[in-house]
């Protein structure tokens, strides 16, 4: 998959099935709407190209609102090769980019430096300055093109639509099992490991902790899940929180990876987070934390174990 920065100088001599957005997290809808512009690009001979943009628009529209990520700029991009796109331009969001008119990024951009001729959108999809342009003006300037535009109205899971916005709220609320469902694969948090205070390591539990800048946050609490660094995956008894039994007051995010010694101080590591074990605790004393402690290693090695009993990833 090629990844450009900016759009072509010249138009593209293949015509192409274009899909723009954010697509935050590459969720069952995206990946639906995804897999109908694949099979348009065959039928045209030519790329799926993806639009996107870096930052996130609100956040230089609207910071106050700007949503916490659900995946990294580099998680995007890898589900974005493994779902077929030929071409994306991540376009560098800015107060220049945002004063765009909707018809020179429709009629100028898509449909002729990009050569678009088939497109599939949300029914309520809006773009260009002051998001002046909708279906209807996109639907007419791919006409002039003989190009179409196909209205996807996206994916229901449990009788609601599936959205970005749905599975933020699911993680909040520590529902990362529903996560999994509207993901089509567990929820990730990647970072890098950072230096902590080694508190666990003198309970008998060293932990990774993980600084993941921009990513939403389970609801804090403790977790299963499996860490991958260093090119290997360790299941993880994670804790996310504050640490209340130390008087903790900073959130952080820390995984004691079962059956594993090393150094992994600064390296990058991703947290895929796949059950909710309990809320995070106050324990009176420290040989009562340490026991429930150990009893969520035995929960981990239990719901991993059935994980994979069942050919679930990771």
């Amino acid at each position: 998959m090629l990844v450009s920065h900016a759009l072509p100088l010249q138009p593209l001599t293949q015509p192409s099935a274009v899909a723009f957005g954010n697509f935050d997290g590459l969720h069952i809808g995206h990946r639906a709407l995804l897999a109908h512009l694949r099979a348009e690009a065959d039928r045209l001979h030519g790329p799926l190209i993806v639009v996107t943009f870096e930052p996130h628009p609100l956040r230089i529209l609207k910071p106050e609102r700007a949503p916490a990520a659900i995946d990294t700029l580099d998680g995007r991009l890898a589900y974005l090769t493994l779902l077929g796109v030929d071409h994306v331009f991540m376009l560098h969001f800015d107060a220049a980019l945002a004063e765009v008119p909707a018809g020179v990024f429709a009629r100028d951009w898509l449909c002729g430096l990009l050569n678009g001729r088939a497109f599939a959108v949300g029914p309520e999809m809006h773009f260009g300055h002051l998001r002046h342009g909708d279906v209807s003006l996109l639907r007419a300037i791919a006409e002039e093109t003989a190009g179409h535009v196909e209205v996807f109205g996206g994916v229901l899971w449990d009788g609601a639509r599936v959205s970005s916005s749905r599975i933020r709220h699911a993680i909040r609320d520590g529902e990362v099992e529903l996560a999994e469902h509207l993901l089509a694969r567990p929820f990730c948090l990647r970072g890098n490991v950072v230096h902590g205070d080694a508190r666990g390591r003198t309970i008998g539990f060293p932990t990774a902790n993980l600084e993941a800048p921009g990513q939403v946050l389970p609801r804090n609490g403790i977790y299963a899940g499996v860490a991958g660094v260093n090119g290997a995956f360790h299941d993880a008894a994670i804790s996310i929180g504050t640490r209340p039994t130390f008087d903790g007051e900073e959130t952080r995010t820390e995984a004691y990876l079962l059956d594993f010694s090393g150094d992994i101080y600064d390296k990058p590591m991703d947290l895929h987070i796949v059950a909710r074990l309990r809320d995070e605790w106050k324990f009176a004393d420290l040989p009562s934390l340490i026991a429930q402690i150990n009893q969520d290693v035995v929960d981990t090695r239990r719901i991993m174990a059935d994980r994979r009993t069942r050919g679930l990833q990771p």
